[in-house]
């Protein structure tokens, strides 16, 4: 599951999340994890598995952003088009 469906589906902020995986993670990170801007670090990405209880894998992370970076391909080759 994307961590924006599980944040979604739970009725979580960014900023709960973020008080959820415990000290050091800033709402800011989980915003740009969640829209796959960033990748968290792997100990990051064991404190997520175990704040959803599995259901958000590191793979789900890896995902996010391969599809964020294919947006802002198309993005990138739509502008240069224009």
């Amino acid at each position: 599951m994307q961590l924006d469906a599980y944040l979604r589906a739970n009725d979580l902020t960014d900023e709960a999340f973020a008080r959820r995986l415990g000290p050091g993670v800033s709402a800011w990170a989980v915003r740009k994890w969640r829209y796959g801007q960033r990748i968290p670090r792997l100990a990051q990405q064991r404190r997520i598995r175990e704040a959803t209880d599995g259901e958000v894998t590191a793979n789900d992370l890896i995902a996010a952003a391969e599809d964020c970076a294919v947006r802002q391909a198309a993005a990138a080759a739509s502008d240069e088009a224009a």
